[in-house]
């Protein structure tokens, strides 16, 4: 088995028990709630208004969380598990949340 296969086995059972959306699973422009472990985050220019990207995977796909406004949220690191929930659509290829509601997980 290849490093991204065990990878991805080992994000969809830290998902396990938990009441989520897998994201191959989530529909564009409908109410989900998915998890995902942080793979990156992405800060806009300080010139600009400030926009936090933060990119997950739960071993079935990734997805995007834009948050407008600010440039960090405290304990939202690489490697943490995190819930959203909001409405999503594809953007350019990729499941995107604009806003959404979160739940870090310890």
């Amino acid at each position: 088995m290849s490093v991204p296969e065990l990878d991805a086995r080992r994000l969809q059972r830290r998902f396990e028990g938990v009441e989520v959306s897998k994201i191959s699973d989530v529909v564009e422009r409908y109410p989900a709630r998915f998890g995902g472990e942080v793979r990156s985050q992405q800060h806009a220019s300080p010139e600009s208004w400030p926009i936090l990207r933060v990119t997950v995977s739960d071993g079935t796909g990734t997805a995007v969380a834009v948050f407008t406004g600010r440039s960090r949220i405290r304990g939202l690191e690489a490697g943490c598990a995190v819930l959203f929930e909001g409405v999503a659509r594809r953007e350019r290829g990729r499941l995107v949340v604009l806003n959404p509601a979160y739940t870090l997980l310890r």
